[in-house]
């Protein structure tokens, strides 16, 4: 390990430790992405583990936990900053609040607990009286899959840093449950329910491809950790439900040289706003075939419709297509760059050994931090960044990139080197 000095927000000098290996360029974006963002987020005032999703505890509440990726991406990075305790101490906090059917909040939001609010044109969101909310207000009820998604990807992520199988086993129960009702969201065909898997807006109803290739692999990875668990009939039900997910994309989701967005119950597949995020999620969790995949590669990694003002990854490379029918507001805050389509993206570029192309994706990111004080927006668009300031999804995903794909010191699953 070598150190390096960054400046912190409030102007004392830190030290932080970045991984060998990496150039001064990579090794300074590293370092303050940790120091300024990630590391900033933590606040035991609140409780000891809880992290903000922004750095200065401001956007989107002080004290509020996002389940549904947010918290699962920071949780990550922190493993691989060495805060084990913290994400532990996190993780039975989320994971406490799971409701008896094994559906897990999207977003716990202490300041509502017990309320019902109403939301934009109507709409209503409802927490119970911990704060934890389980279905969100935009109609389609989009995230609907994602907390349970990312419980299954963090326990993952925890087992293979910290190797503890007692600990595995003293999750199995929960983790059974998680993955129990995220079957219960895949119909006899292989179609996974559930609108937009990480957006709001487009609010993707009903079947998002984005989902079904990441429900599939959680449902992959629950399979693994429950069959080390000594859970045998569940983990055959998790692999056999992947299985008939990953078949029915293939057939439904393929579009002859491109993935389906999208399939709406009434409008049916949704495919022409270009290439999308839909693509990247594809490869990056190999639910094509072999042929598919060998169409779709080429075209896919030279896009250069997916950086939105020079930013990675916007989500569709034809943004201008979206027609009013697909929001459920005249706001369009998801149609952007967002730090989890970057991810999708690397993730994408590592599995076909595309280190290039990797890397240039990554100085993209280095570049716009480094540019704005290291300071990352929650979203971009052709005019530049938007939305709360200090966001930490791209930070934190910088630091799991550089490891998991980067310094191939990571895991794409248990066991298993990225590529």
């Amino acid at each position: 390990m070598v150190s390096i000095s960054v400046m912190g927000k409030e102007s004392a000098m830190k030290i932080m430790t970045s991984p060998k290996g990496l150039c001064a360029e990579l090794a300074e974006a590293y370092g303050q992405a940790a120091e300024k963002s990630v590391l900033a987020a933590l606040n035991p005032g609140i409780f000891f583990g809880y992290s903000s999703v922004t750095a200065d505890g401001i956007g989107h509440g002080k004290n509020t936990t996002f389940p549904g990726l947010d918290w699962g991406q920071s949780a990550d990075a922190l493993l691989w900053l060495g805060r084990t305790a913290e994400v532990l101490a996190s993780w039975e906090h989320v994971t406490g609040m799971q409701r008896e059917d094994g559906l897990l909040p999207f977003a716990i939001i202490p300041r509502l607990a017990g309320k019902t609010s109403t939301m934009a044109e109507h709409c209503t969101l409802t927490a119970d009286a911990r704060g934890a909310i389980f279905r969100h207000w935009v109609p389609g009820n989009p995230l609907r899959t994602l907390a349970n998604v990312t419980v299954l990807e963090l326990a993952e992520a925890i087992y293979w840093h910290t190797g503890e199988r007692k600990w595995l086993v003293q999750q199995a129960a929960m983790l059974a449950r998680t993955a129990d009702w995220l079957i219960g969201q895949v119909n006899e065909e292989g179609l996974v329910h559930g609108a937009g898997y990480y957006v709001e807006r487009p609010t993707r109803v009903e079947f998002d491809g984005v989902n079904q290739c990441c429900s599939a692999r959680a449902l992959q990875i629950a399979a693994e950790l429950l069959d080390i668990a000594k859970y045998p009939a569940e983990a055959q039900r998790c692999a056999a439900t992947a299985d008939r997910i990953v078949a029915c994309f293939r057939e439904r989701f393929w579009a002859g040289d491109h993935c389906v967005e999208y399939i709406h119950p009434e409008r049916g597949a949704v495919s022409h706003h270009g290439l999308t995020d839909v693509d990247w999620a594809a490869v990056a969790t190999g639910v094509l075939r072999p042929e598919q995949e060998s169409i779709l590669w080429p075209i896919l990694r030279r896009d250069p419709g997916f950086l939105y003002g020079g930013m990675p990854t916007g989500i569709a490379t034809r943004p201008e297509t979206y027609e009013a029918w697909e929001f459920s507001h005249n706001d369009r805050m998801d149609l952007a760059a967002m730090g989890r389509v970057w991810y999708l993206e690397c993730q994408a570029r590592a599995r076909m050994g595309d280190r290039k192309g990797l890397m240039d994706s990554l100085y993209r990111v280095c570049k716009v931090g480094r540019e704005n004080g290291y300071n990352w927006r929650e979203r971009y668009n052709a005019q530049g960044g938007f939305g709360v300031e200090w966001y930490c999804e791209y930070p934190a995903n910088l630091i799991r990139v550089v490891h998991r794909f980067v310094l191939e010191s990571g895991s794409t699953g248990i066991g298993e080197e990225s590529s």
